[in-house]
């Protein structure tokens, strides 16, 4: 027997055309800049592939700005809330740093223009800016940096290195193959990286790390 759908966690209609909509606006910025090389979108371009009015962005966000800062949030909520719940598994330091590195390039892969956002909000926005995007980004991956190695050097598969070290390492070279797209076909004789280089990609990756940080 059907039964009337469940409401009570979604607001009035109205609120839920306002949350699909602000979504819609949120998933198309994202598409654009994935396929960018720079931080370039205009409103008139979003609103074509959202369906979305441009004049929503200002209701939204207040400006193209406000829009950018919110998807970046929204891409920092998700990373971040990925990662807590790896750090919390019951499972081996190596083996959350294996499934980390892997998920820090299948990020990248799936939002290339994440570091290029990030530089691009901190430099418009100066210094508060800047330590909004360290408590977005940066001061969540370093306590589960320490965490991950604490446990590692409990467990003995785990050198102590020094935890910003292998943020500047693993960032890099997570991010920089997507950033750099551009260089594939020099590179890799390929016109883009597609998903069977990606995971190739991510192996080799994890390789490295994964013996790199053992004592």
């Amino acid at each position: 027997m059907a039964t009337a759908p469940d409401t009570s966690q979604r607001g009035t209609p109205k609120q839920a055309r306002g949350i699909a909509a602000r979504n819609a606006l949120l998933d198309a910025t994202a598409e654009i800049l994935a396929e960018a090389t720079q931080i370039e979108v205009s409103l008139s371009e979003i609103s074509r592939r959202s369906k979305i009015n441009s004049a929503m962005i200002k209701y939204y966000f207040g400006d193209k700005q406000g829009l950018l800062m919110a998807l970046l949030e929204r891409d920092a909520e998700l990373a971040m809330s990925s990662l807590n719940a790896l750090v919390a598994m019951d499972i081996s330091a190596e083996k959350k740093m294996t499934i980390h590195v892997e998920g820090m390039v299948n990020a990248y892969y799936r939002a290339p223009y994440l570091n290029r956002l990030l530089h691009y909000i901190v430099e418009a926005g100066g210094s508060e800016a800047s330590a909004r995007m360290s408590r977005l980004f940066i001061h969540p991956m370093m306590n589960a940096y320490r965490s991950i190695i604490r446990q590692g050097v409990a467990e003995g598969s785990m050198a102590e290195i020094e935890p910003g070290m292998l943020y500047y390492a693993l960032v890099g070279s997570a991010d920089h193959p997507f950033y750099a797209n551009y260089s594939a076909p020099a590179v890799l004789g390929t016109e883009a990286i597609d998903v069977e280089t990606k995971n190739g990609y991510a192996t080799f990756l994890r390789q490295i790390f994964i013996k790199g940080l053992r004592p």
